[in-house]
């Protein structure tokens, strides 16, 4: 009995810890434990605001303050020549960017005032106002009603570069923008720095955001790229990731985003920032110019600065808390965000799965050491870890912005060293453990009947064939996940994956596993196929021919528009690949995996980048066409894929010959000489070309829905790039991809 209740503890003691990091992983983007973190961050930043260095040297900030208003007048009654004369007195410094922190939006009683204002705002080069994008509700059920005209920014223009998924990103149907005289006279960016919901914080600004369609800068992001003196199409955006900048010296500027197009603000003691007084400066530059004065030293220099004006006087709109006060001008974020770039001084954070394995490992090891140690030692060995991490949190904070989560690791810890069991629970919890641990490994349905019939338990292993692999994928899921509710996703999933998965098998494929709205299968196992490639590019055809077919059934059913235009998008390829009974000694799966399984899944996610439906590798079209040459395909590209360093030839499958288009051939034709232009580096007759095919493409954007590029669009782009950017006269055609 008492070796039985010491296994169990054993049990217990390994179970815990993967328990409690559920728990963990459950609870860690809730509101209560966001807000709890956020106090243990602002925590950090104030321990570090000692030794927090100076600012960016390129930085100056002018508030209009308490004595601004009091020499000027009420905000509200100020007229736009003051600007105007504050821009004109400016250029006896001339600073390298002047920047407005908010926008222009109304038209002044006196027309000549804007014209003047104007005038000024064009002899600074650098001159930024700003617009803010509207996010409200009302806007968007207004824009639903009626959509809001196009908004025009003039000399601003739109990001042509941008890769990744932009539904999270800030966005709005219209934006407040400056009026057209200043908005051709300056460049703009958006001003929106949301709070946070959860404590109203500025812990994040977008340096992206979009509107109607189109992904503009930030006013941040704007101000950089006027230093740098770089226009729309030298910015490279991956959201998600980073975005890329050249600088003037020929290095580049890198600055990390998340998902959403924002940049996680790294404060430094805002207290750094000296905010001059717009009228005080106004009148010193005023007095120098006329060689009255010395200028003082206690004010920037503002000649060849940053030049960021605000609003700083208590009681006007532009306010907000910090992690240092509770209510501070908002310029200081913008600072904040400038300064971090500039400094390459950003906040660096463990991914939450890893700081899950590694506090697994942790809890894992106390746990097994102090099993039978003395209560004394078990209470005091893990307090002097908590206490060990926690100070390792605040010292890394400080020398290094690296930000450990602290609150549900440090929570989690405690509990499960704190939490006693009782050997009545601990039996019944073994015997909990053994139910469910007869469920635990399952097996592909297409060997059950093989594990039957031989009557022996899968094994471990599996064998190298030559197989054809198939991913498919739902483009845009994450937004039909927003729109349904989960019973209705569910529902939605069941119908498509149902239909989907038929195809697969009754073509002789093997479902591998499904991942959400992913469908994985196989072609050639586990047991042999003949003509397996080609049967696999039929099987994408019918995928989708069925996906139409479902958008057929689901507009009589008057589903949502964006369930009735559902795209999947499929890659395949064909190579040797390892089979078998794949995992762990207690779950395995049934599976495939190798480099050709990696070049597959690539084909999947490559479409997304140039708009088709189905792409394969070169191989998997040369055996397809050995079998029967009864298919069209696009030949699109010659790419080296992320994560590998041989090129590949890429095709768009099309459908069977006989159910072409004549506008689709002519579209192929075109697209075809085009590439062989493109091939030839004849980067101008290849562009055109490719704009000439892309009027005739079978999906249009703006026309088609979820469709934001085809082909001939993406490689016209292309050519300008490579157009800048020449590879050399040893090109191989290979064009390398920067994303997965």
């Amino acid at each position: 009995m008492a070796g039985q209740t010491e296994k169990s503890r054993s049990l217990i003691l390994l179970l815990a810890p993967p328990v409690a990091a559920l728990l963990m992983w459950l609870a860690w983007s809730t509101d209560f434990a966001t807000e709890l973190e956020n106090i243990t961050i602002d925590w950090r930043f104030k321990a570090r605001a000692d030794n927090d260095p100076k600012h960016s040297p390129k930085i100056a900030l002018v508030g209009i303050g308490e004595n601004s208003l009091k020499e000027l007048g009420r905000w509200e009654e100020w007229k736009r020549d003051i600007h105007g004369r504050f821009l004109q007195t400016l250029a006896y410094r001339p600073p390298k960017v002047i920047a407005f922190d908010f926008f222009f939006i109304e038209p002044s009683e006196d027309p000549e005032v804007d014209f003047f204002f104007a005038d000024q705002l064009a002899l600074h080069p650098g001159a930024i106002t700003g617009m803010f994008v509207d996010t409200s509700n009302e806007a968007k059920e207004l824009a639903q009603r009626k959509p809001f005209p196009d908004i025009s920014l003039y000399a601003t223009k739109p990001f042509p570069n941008v890769t990744g998924d932009v539904d999270k990103l800030l966005s709005g149907p219209t934006a407040l923008t400056p009026l057209m005289a200043f908005a051709q006279s300056s460049w703009t960016g958006s001003v929106n720095s949301p709070p946070s919901e959860v404590d109203g914080m500025r812990r994040k600004i977008p340096l992206i955001t979009e509107v109607q369609g189109k992904i503009y800068p930030s006013f941040v992001l704007q101000i950089l790229m006027q230093i740098e003196d770089v226009s729309v199409e030298e910015v490279t955006i991956e959201i998600g990731n980073i975005i890329t900048i050249p600088k003037q010296d020929g290095d580049e500027w890198k600055i990390p985003i998340d998902d959403s197009g924002f940049l996680y603000l790294n404060y430094r003691d805002t207290n750094r920032f000296q905010v001059s007084e717009y009228e005080a400066v106004y009148k010193l530059i005023e007095s120098a110019e006329k060689g009255d004065i010395d200028w003082p030293s206690e004010l920037p220099p503002f000649t060849d600065q940053v030049v960021i004006i605000g609003q700083s006087a208590t009681g006007l709109s532009d306010f907000g808390p910090t992690p240092y006060r509770g209510q501070e001008a908002l310029i200081k974020v913008q600072a904040t965000a400038l300064d971090s770039i500039l400094r390459n001084d950003f906040i660096r954070q463990i991914p939450k799965g890893q700081v899950l394995l590694i506090w697994l490992a942790i809890a894992w090891l106390t746990l097994l050491l102090l099993r039978q140690a003395r209560i004394t030692l078990a209470i005091l060995i893990p307090s002097v870890i908590i206490l060990s991490v926690i100070f390792l949190a605040f010292f890394l904070f400080d020398q290094y912005s690296f930000l450990i989560p602290l609150v549900l690791p440090v929570v989690g810890f405690a509990l499960i060293h704190t939490t006693v069991i009782a050997d009545r629970l601990a039996a019944e919890f073994r015997e909990k453990r053994a139910i469910t641990g007869m469920f635990q490994s399952y097996v592909a349905p297409a060997l059950v009947k093989q594990m039957v019939k031989s009557r022996e338990m899968p094994e471990l292993g599996g064998e190298e064939k030559n197989i054809t692999i198939l991913f498919s994928d739902i483009q845009g899921f994450s937004a039909f996940s927003e729109e349904l509710t989960p019973v209705e996703l569910v529902d939605l999933m069941v119908e498509y994956l149902s239909e989907m998965t038929d195809i697969v098998t009754n073509s002789g494929g093997t479902l591998d596993k499904y991942i959400g709205d992913a469908i994985d299968a196989m072609f050639g196992a586990p047991l042999p196929l003949e003509n397996h490639t080609y049967i696999g590019v039929m099987t994408s055809i019918q995928m989708q021919r069925m996906q139409e077919e479902l958008c057929k059934r689901w507009v009589k059913q008057q589903r949502s528009k964006r369930i009735q235009e559902m795209r999947t998008r499929i890659g395949l390829n064909v190579g040797p690949a390892v089979v078998g009974n794949i995992g762990s000694q207690h779950r395995f799966n049934y599976t495939t995996m190798g480099d050709s399984v990696n070049l597959g899944a690539r084909m999947e996610s490559g479409a997304k980048t140039y708009g088709v439906c189905t792409m394969i590798t070169g191989d998997t079209y040369e055996a397809a066409r050995a079998t029967k040459d009864d298919i069209t395909y696009r030949h699109l590209d010659r790419i080296v894929v992320k994560g590998r360093t041989i090129p590949v030839q890429v095709y768009e499958v099309i459908e069977q010959n006989d159910l072409v288009s004549s506008d689709t051939s002519r579209c192929l034709e075109l697209y075809e000489n085009a590439l062989e232009k493109y091939f030839a580096q004849e980067w101008d007759s290849a562009r055109e070309v490719f704009q000439k095919a892309a009027e005739s493409e079978p999906f249009q954007p703006g026309r088609d829905h979820a469709i934001v590029t085809n082909p001939s669009r993406m490689m016209a782009a292309r050519c300008e790039i490579m157009k800048e950017n020449p590879p050399g006269d040893d090109w191989d055609g290979a064009y390398e991809m920067t994303t997965k």
